[in-house]
């Protein structure tokens, strides 16, 4: 019964015109979309502003927080290859960009062809030192085309 009253309440709050839009209204709100739409409202409202809820999310933030760092981290040293736009906008070159195990320096150079694998640091003719970079301005940086190099 409470699920019929539920499906009225909510096709009147649409404030229909007509009967017909009411009827259309009631059909569209069957048990099992009742069904969902109260679970989505309790999972919204109650269990994720519960009190050990909030507690679990803040003790966890800062781990979670330095899991996504560390990741980040790993991919930067991996390092990723990037197609190479010239002039007349063909992309025939590589540009390939890795961190350093230590974190202190990207490694970066041009490639003829896309690399099968990891690239050694040695056959990257360019270094920049991480501590050297002050700032990046991200509206001046030069289009290239990211590309995964596993």
């Amino acid at each position: 019964m409470q699920v019929v009253k539920e499906q009225i309440m909510r096709a009147l709050t649409t404030k229909p015109s007509s009967l017909d839009q009411f009827k259309s209204k009631l059909q569209n709100l069957s048990y099992t979309e009742i069904l969902k739409i109260r679970q989505s409202e309790r999972m919204n409202q109650e269990d994720f502003q519960s009190r050990p809820i909030l507690e679990l999310k803040e003790k966890i933030q800062p781990e979670i927080l330095e899991l996504i760092k560390q990741q980040r981290l790993n991919r930067l040293v991996e390092g990723t290859c990037f197609r190479k736009l010239n002039s007349r906008r063909r992309q025939d070159k590589f540009w390939y960009c890795r961190l350093s195990p230590n974190h202190k320096v990207l490694h970066y150079g041009d490639l003829e062809e896309s690399p099968q694998g990891e690239v050694p640091h040695d056959s990257l003719q360019d270094k920049l030192p991480v501590a050297d970079i002050i700032c990046c301005d991200w509206e001046r940086l030069p289009t290239y085309e990211g590309e995964r190099s596993s």
